[in-house]
């Protein structure tokens, strides 16, 4: 039986210039072209920091994080009717 110190970690993957590339595509994506007032917004800043943070970092779970907490906020104030779909 092996001791625990013996097993491999899960450790993240880790991403290659094409995974950030893709990644900060997707966050381009929905970013441009945002309504001015949600851009000022501390949640959109929050995650674009957080988003940067996490690359300065290489940092790829907490980058995927963001992004898809990012995506889905932007998906919730248009299906809320709050904003019309920009991106």
């Amino acid at each position: 039986m092996r001791s625990r110190s013996n097993c491999p970690k899960n450790e993240p993957a880790k991403w290659a210039g094409q995974d950030w590339e893709r990644a900060w595509q997707s966050a381009l994506r929905r970013t441009n072209g945002m309504p001015p007032d949600l851009v000022s917004t501390p949640m959109m800043h929050d995650s674009l920091m957080t988003m940067d943070e996490a690359f300065i970092h290489g940092d790829s779970m907490k980058f995927e994080t963001s992004l898809i907490e990012l995506l889905d906020r932007c998906a919730e104030l248009v299906n809320r009717g709050d904003h019309q779909q920009w991106w």
